[in-house]
């Protein structure tokens, strides 16, 4: 499988992945680190903690003058469990993206 995450406004790819680097977890993708196009991410200090994963910051798309907030969240240490997450970038998926609007999915079998 191959995956491609590409943000919504601009049509910029943010996520090329393949079966090993796209984990499924609680209906979300998680991307490892080298999937992912850095030069439009930026790590904010906004953050969410989670009673059973940890604490996440949130990742904003930007272009230009033009900022998405939000597009993705990176969990730097989280709890035990979910170790397999660490430095991943979660994506919403399929009609929770599509809800959002902020990024749309193509899939390659």
């Amino acid at each position: 499988m191959r995956l491609q995450i590409i943000e919504s406004s601009s049509g910029k790819k943010i996520v090329d992945a393949y079966d090993e680097q796209a984990i499924v977890a609680e209906g979300n993708w998680y991307i490892a680190p080298d999937a992912v196009a850095h030069a439009h991410l930026e790590l904010t200090a906004h953050e969410y903690v989670c009673p059973y994963k940890g604490r996440c910051f949130y990742v904003d798309f930007v272009d230009g003058e033009s900022r998405v907030p939000r597009i993705a969240w990176v969990y730097d240490d989280p709890k035990p469990d979910w170790v397999h997450i660490k430095g991943h970038y979660g994506f919403y998926k399929g009609e929770t993206a599509a809800s959002f609007g902020k990024t749309r999915e193509e899939i390659e079998a």
